[in-house]
């Protein structure tokens, strides 16, 4: 079979890992109580590649995308939809100088909100989620249903910035996707990009299942970043990497002891301990977790003219 990368095109590429359809069904059942069989049932085997040329970790079948009823499932999820977002404060600082700004994926709105509201910025947003676009339009929240492509082809070079946070990663076809942001932006605009970032603690998770399709078809770090520079017309204008989130703690500490215990009585106590003593601390002491490198990578493209 002859794999290309979704990013260049190129089959200079290697195999990773594989991953077991039925697994991860089970897993999905598990831990969410939600049903993937319907997102995966062509599939026995689903793997994992890495292109040489950019970094970029790549999950194939590329069909193994979730739907978005797979969404609708997963709102239900407080943390889901989160309403404030680390890379959301940052991308308000860099955007004071913009106009009109779109967010791609916005989900419920609550980025695009904040735009309109503290910064008064003729903002809007666009998302497949129904339920995500309903609530967002009680809330008098300008978002639209619609996809990426569709949206391109009648707003080409309108906007001061395009903003995606979290999305990027969904998606099985990244080339055609940055593609159509990019039709959007004005040339000298603003590409704000925000993506897990692979290289931080969560890439030692023994079964993160939410990195795996059919939720994440993609995985970025900041040499992928820099690639698409040779690849598309952009420049890049900074990288920012999130120290260790509060709401976090409780990961970080158990893939450490999972990295460093191998007996499960062992871990067990660690974690135990590690939750009396270190994760207070940490919650509590900012500057202890502003070292470490947390979940989130961020990066603002300008488009060159």
């Amino acid at each position: 079979m002859n794999i290309k990368s979704p990013l260049t095109q190129f089959n200079d590429v290697e195999l990773v890992s594989t991953l077991s359809v039925k697994k991860l069904i089970d897993d999905w059942q598990q831990a969410f109580q939600i049903k993937i069989s319907d997102e995966l049932y062509k599939h026995s085997e689903i793997q994992l590649y890495r292109c040489n040329q950019t970094r970029l970790l790549f999950f194939h079948p590329f069909d193994t995308a979730g739907s978005d009823k797979l969404y609708e499932q997963l709102e239900k999820f407080d943390w889901y939809y989160m309403p404030r977002k680390w890379e959301h404060d940052v991308a308000i600082e860099d955007l004071q100088d913009c106009k009109k700004v779109l967010e791609v994926g916005c989900g419920q709105g609550a980025f695009v909100e904040r735009l309109c509201k503290q910064i008064q910025l003729d903002a809007v947003g666009i998302e497949l989620n129904s339920s995500a676009v309903n609530f967002a339009l009680n809330k008098g929240i300008p978002v639209i249903k619609t996809n990426l492509d569709s949206f391109s082809e009648h707003k080409a070079s309108y906007f001061d910035a395009v903003c995606t946070f979290q999305v990027l990663e969904h998606v099985s076809d990244p080339f055609s996707f940055i593609e159509s942001m990019l039709k959007l932006i004005k040339p000298g605009g603003k590409l704000i990009i925000s993506v897990p970032n692979s290289e931080s603690f969560s890439k030692y998770s023994p079964n993160n299942l939410l990195d795996q399709p059919p939720h994440h078809m993609t995985r970025w770090c900041q040499t992928t970043f820099d690639s698409l520079t040779t690849i598309f017309p952009l420049k890049v204008e900074k990288f920012r990497i999130e120290p260790l989130a509060k709401y976090h703690v409780e990961w970080y500490l158990s893939i450490q002891i999972y990295r460093l215990f191998k007996l499960k009585l062992i871990r067990r106590l660690a974690l135990r301990s590690s939750n009396f003593f270190l994760r207070p601390i940490l919650k509590n002491i900012p500057i202890l977790r502003n070292p470490i490198t947390g979940h989130t990578l961020y990066v603002v493209f300008t488009v060159k003219s």
